[in-house]
């Protein structure tokens, strides 16, 4: 049982790095700062959580390239 939740918890980690790094085209202008997810929320952005303590903010550009910036509180508590 303690090898299938350590499993699920990689596959889960760097499934959402994959999808993190895949998303976005080539050339990205400088990182945007971090954001609460409430911030993220209300500029149009999608939470994506990385794994139980970490999640990242995800924007989607017009010109179909992405942006993306760590979530300061994963669950939302500061």
């Amino acid at each position: 049982m303690r090898s299938r939740r350590l499993a699920l918890a990689a596959a889960t980690t760097l499934g959402a790095l994959a999808l993190t790094l895949g998303i976005g085209g080539t050339a990205q202008a400088a990182p945007r700062p971090s954001v609460t997810q409430a911030e993220c929320r209300a500029s149009g952005g999608l939470v994506v959580p990385i794994n139980v303590v970490a999640s990242i903010c995800i924007w989607h550009n017009p010109d179909g390239t992405s942006d993306s910036a760590p979530i300061t509180d994963p669950w939302g508590i500061n």
